[in-house]
């Protein structure tokens, strides 16, 4: 897994407003993975579902307090 390179995808587009909104364009899952190839990120189909997988098990054991927030 490039969890690595999904790690820098993320920082940069925190940091770079023309980057995230190009990203967030994406209507598929295959679109936003190929955009992010282009821009040279090495990432794959895995890497996004482990990173949905981790978000949710996450999202399921934080304190109540803290899912209520989001």
């Amino acid at each position: 897994m490039s969890w690595s390179e999904l790690e820098r995808l993320v920082e940069d587009a925190e940091t770079d407003a023309v980057m995230r909104r190009a990203l967030r364009h994406c209507r598929s899952r295959r679109e936003f993975l190929l955009a992010a190839r282009r821009m040279g990120y090495a990432i794959t189909n895995v890497d996004l579902q482990q990173a949905l997988t981790l978000e949710r098990h996450d999202q399921a054991h934080a304190p109540a307090s803290l899912r209520e927030a989001s």
